[in-house]
């Protein structure tokens, strides 16, 4: 991959499964079958900014089961005992770790901007970009990610 492509969706399943493989022990594959979005797959969704020379935007979307699955491996608890915040901060740190992972990827020398979880009405344009441009990466579980990296601006 040159500087300026972006990564294919190979490649993000390789670079989300860097992290979540070692912290969790899921890995995922692109789905290139998806072709259904339903709100189940975009519960939670949070976005972090990549500043600088080429500004990026890299969107993590789950389902909720997605969402628990990850928070239970990532704080080896029971899912039915994570409250929101823990499942938000699940879903904020795999975002982070995955932004890294690309960022890399793409020689950026650039700082990690901080994640967040996107709100109203902020949501609702994200998502509908994330599920048009978005790859969807599943695991053997059927756990599903959706994520999206765009320049910023776009």
């Amino acid at each position: 991959m040159n500087a300026q492509t972006l990564p294919d969706p190979e490649t993000l399943a390789v670079l989300v499964t860097n992290v979540t493989n070692t912290m969790c022990g899921i890995s995922f594959e692109a789905d290139r079958d998806y072709r259904a979005p339903t709100a189940e797959a975009y519960w939670r969704l949070a976005t972090l900014a990549i500043p600088g020379a080429r500004s990026l935007v890299v969107t993590l979307c789950s389902s909720q089961a997605g969402c628990q699955a990850l928070g239970s491996a990532l704080f080896s608890c029971p899912p039915e005992t994570l409250d929101q915040s823990m499942l938000d901060d699940s879903l904020c740190e795999l975002l982070n770790m995955a932004a890294g992972q690309i960022k890399g990827a793409l020689g950026l020398d650039q700082a990690l901007g901080l994640p967040k979880i996107a709100q109203e009405p902020e949501l609702s344009t994200r998502v509908e970009r994330a599920l048009r441009e978005g790859v969807m990466l599943r695991s053997p579980e059927n756990h599903g990610l959706l994520i999206w990296v765009s320049e910023a601006g776009l």
